[in-house]
């Protein structure tokens, strides 16, 4: 076997996962949620480790190419999913529902981001990352609580999402049109040579990034992101507020420096104006929700524009700093997601502020860690979510965005009081409900989570020492 097609260990190791699960579900009758767990999470592992091991090396490096910033972001992904999994697991087996669609789509959608994250070519990326993002609308529909409202979310999404995809596919009907062929080099020569470029080539280059703009669902295209979250089922949701971020930043980031960097003066003030509304509407709208998971929902789009806004100079230090802060919010929602799995009585998981009043009565772990949790949301020193801020501050201090900070930082307070709103919930607020006994597996999560944050705050040197250097690969 040629050396270089044993790279794509990882991705045949999917497609293979996907074809046993597939069989397994045909011809086995007796299936449980664990059946399709245990099959991703081999799957997963495997990937996982490909990835690692392969690092550097591409097996079709003409259309898809791995470098140590692709791997980076690749792995974090396996991993995350494979957490997820395990967790899912417990909600599909409390809910006694098959589990079979729920961990194909995952699964296939992680194969098309990881895909998407190697792509060195537009129509490449367009098919990838387009088709995780509209395996989305089978997931939204997962599940039979709330059917009519989820069939209506669903339904929007797929209208939206199809229009948007419609709008890539006219840049790059263009691009091809003008350059003659759609891999990021060539585009990027071509962007390069001002003197011949008019309005439709800004016209092309605007309908790309604003399609991927719209799946990451900053303000104004987040109504997508807050109405499907709000009625999936908590693992669907869970999946789309943790993983396809990385994805969808890791791609832009590319695209951008790889290919649309000559003329990236043009839109930046564009996606300024994104991150400043996301900031602003996301704490505007987190204080205006009692239901928890639109609260962090609103909270999420807060988080992603100060993403978008440090990385909007896109150098070296605004990546390094993005992703120190995407990586913090990660592991602050993915601890907070964890605790929902505990908010649960009477076999339904709550969601909504009043029906967890009084939850640290009787289960005052998973308080004590959602309160953790919290703080680093709102980048209180100790704990990790302050090395974000302090890296996004020093970003933006560095470009001479004073202004932005101002308003970064007025902004957490508005998002500090609608976390109070959930403390005060959580611990001050008469219990109103019984809580079901929590699985061993969500405190097994939420302890790995805690250890995670505390060796990151202990000994940040792998947050900003280590990985820079594989991120500036991507220059």
């Amino acid at each position: 076997m040629n050396p270089k097609y044993i790279a794509a260990i990882p991705e045949v190791a999917i497609l293979l996962g996907l074809l046993v699960m597939f069989a397994v579900n045909l011809i086995r009758k007796s299936n449980t949620p664990k059946t399709f767990f245990t099959l991703s999470k081999i799957t997963l592992f495997v990937a996982l480790l490909g990835t690692i091991i392969f690092y550097n090396q591409s097996w079709y490096p003409t259309v898809f190419e791995n470098i140590p910033y692709t791997s980076l972001f690749k792995s974090i992904i396996y991993l995350l999913t494979l957490a997820w999994a395990y967790l899912s697991c417990k909600w599909f087996l409390n809910k006694n529902i098959p589990s079979f669609s729920y961990y194909s789509l995952i699964l296939l959608a992680v194969l098309c981001m990881s895909l998407a994250i190697s792509s060195l070519n537009l129509w490449a990326l367009f098919i990838c990352l387009q088709g995780a993002f509209l395996l989305n609308w089978f997931l939204i529909r997962i599940g039979d609580d709330e059917e009519e409202k989820k069939q209506k979310a669903a339904n929007r999404f797929l209208g939206f999402a199809l229009l948007f995809a419609l709008l890539f596919v006219g840049g790059c009907i263009i691009l091809q049109m003008r350059v003659g062929g759609l891999e990021y080099a060539d585009i990027y020569s071509h962007y390069s040579r001002a003197a011949k470029l008019n309005w439709v080539d800004y016209a092309a280059a605007g309908m790309i990034l604003a399609t991927m703009i719209f799946m990451l669902g900053l303000v104004p295209f987040h109504f997508w992101y807050i109405d499907v979250i709000g009625v999936s089922v908590l693992p669907v949701s869970g999946f789309l507020s943790i993983i396809p971020l990385f994805a969808y930043i890791a791609c832009i980031t590319d695209v951008v420096l790889n290919v649309f960097f000559p003329i990236w003066g043009t839109f930046k003030p564009v996606i300024l104006i994104f991150g400043i509304m996301s900031v602003g509407f996301g704490v505007i709208g987190a204080n205006a929700e009692q239901n928890m998971r639109r609260l962090f929902g609103f909270s999420s789009l807060y988080h992603l524009g100060i993403i978008i806004l440090c990385l909007s100079a896109f150098d070296d230090n605004s990546v390094l700093s993005s992703f120190i802060y995407m990586l913090v919010y990660v592991l602050a929602m993915s601890g907070i997601y964890t605790g929902f799995f505990g908010m649960r009585s009477k076999g339904v998981y709550l969601s909504e502020l009043g029906s967890v009043s009084g939850f640290s009565e009787t289960r005052s772990y998973i308080s004590a860690a959602f309160l953790v949790f919290l703080i680093s949301l709102i980048s209180t020193p100790p704990l990790l979510g302050f090395l974000g801020k302090v890296s996004v501050v020093n970003n933006l201090v560095i470009h001479g965005d004073y202004e932005i900070i101002l308003f970064v930082l007025l902004a957490v307070l508005m998002l500090a009081y609608a976390y109070l709103k959930v403390i005060k919930a959580l611990y001050f607020d008469e219990r109103t409900n019984s809580f079901d006994r929590v699985d061993k597996g969500v405190y097994i999560c939420l302890t790995v989570n805690l250890i995670l944050v505390l060796i990151s705050i202990l000994n940040p040197k792998y947050l900003m020492n280590d990985v820079e250097a594989m991120l500036v690969t991507i220059f």
